[in-house]
């Protein structure tokens, strides 16, 4: 298909879809988009402007060296390198999560805000492959705007114990013994601090692991949980993790099994329904709870629901904190 402008139209670009929308009165429209800008609009510019009256997407997908030099909204896919520690704020309304990411072209620091950092805590890691839409670059970092979203488009191998080698590294296991908090003093700073040793299981071998100065909001280990260390460093056979490590919780010990009813919301949260008991949370740890990470203008609630309607009748093995489940699976 060509324009009338002289060029051939892109496969699948904006002023294609512009084009099978509008037929033949593309360029006329063009033209009364660039006359009411009293002719100093580019034909480029005008083009853009009636795809987003119309509806259409202008994203183009770029590489992460192309996007430092757009002002536009733009998509990319990358490799996760490094998953860094949650930020909260005071008031714990605000919190961040910065990812190191790259691609064939180079790399980037990936920012993600409230909403978009629950989905990402506990479901990406690094070595995972992402898609992003509606990203912008501001002060030199990447960040996802309101409408935008976050994929996990491939999954990475977490290495396990016995395959382990000295140096930095991420690994996942089963937690077989937790020690309890210990007190320390800082070598440098003389200041009193906290360290919790535990035992770390998988691949058929165990070792020692201590999380020097844990965060508050650090998740609570337990015997039999499942979880995965970022960020970590293996040296003489034991595994320390410090104030740039990771550590997200996949599951917890005690497992029930019940038939899945539903979901329902109530404000912010997801009600779910499990054989007559209903557990609360929050739509981002639903998100986390189903593995589901929702694209540019899909809202949280469709995919749950979405979910929750294929789920129905179904058996479904689960753990569950109070009134709040931990994790979830389906029973084979």
């Amino acid at each position: 298909m060509a324009n009338l402008g002289g060029g051939a139209l892109q496969e699948g670009s904006p002023e294609q879809k512009l084009s099978q929308l509008l037929g033949n009165a593309l360029e006329q429209a063009v033209k009364e988009k660039i006359s009411s800008f009293g002719g100093l609009l580019a034909r480029e510019a005008a083009v853009q402007l009636l795809c987003l009256e119309n509806g259409i997407s202008t994203e183009k997908k770029m590489l992460l060296s192309e996007a430092r030099a757009t002002m536009l909204p733009f998509s990319f896919s990358a490799r996760v390198d490094r998953v860094f520690p949650i930020q909260q704020f005071p008031g714990g309304t605000m919190r961040t999560v910065r990812l190191h990411i790259s691609d064939k072209s180079g790399e980037a620091t990936l920012v993600l805000w409230n909403e978009q950092a629950k989905i990402a805590e506990g479901g990406i890691f690094a070595g995972d492959e992402i898609e992003c839409s509606g990203a912008y670059v501001r002060a030199g970092e990447i960040s996802i705007g309101r409408n935008g979203g976050i994929a996990r488009a491939g999954k990475s191998r977490m290495p396990d114990i016995a395959s382990l080698k000295e140096g930095l590294c991420n690994v996942q296991g089963t937690v077989e013994k937790v020690e309890g908090a210990r007190s320390y003093t800082d070598r440098r700073s003389g200041e009193k601090k906290q360290m919790l040793p535990f035992t770390l299981c998988s691949g058929g071998k165990c070792c020692r692991a201590v999380w020097w100065s844990p965060p508050a909001e650090a998740p609570q280990l337990r015997e039999g949980m499942e979880v995965v260390l970022e960020g970590a460093t293996f040296r003489e056979g034991e595994l320390h993790l410090n104030s740039f490590s990771h550590v997200s919780a996949q599951g917890a010990p005690g497992g029930l099994a019940g038939t899945f009813k539903g979901i329902s919301f109530e404000g912010d949260d997801a009600v779910i329904e499990i054989s007559g008991e209903k557990f609360r949370s929050s739509i981002a740890d639903a998100l986390l709870l189903f593995r589901l990470f929702p694209a540019g203008g899909v809202l949280p609630q469709t995919l749950l629901s979405i979910k929750a309607a294929a789920l129905a009748g179904r058996t479904v093995a689960y753990s569950s904190d109070g009134n709040k489940i931990s994790s979830l699976e389906l029973e084979s």
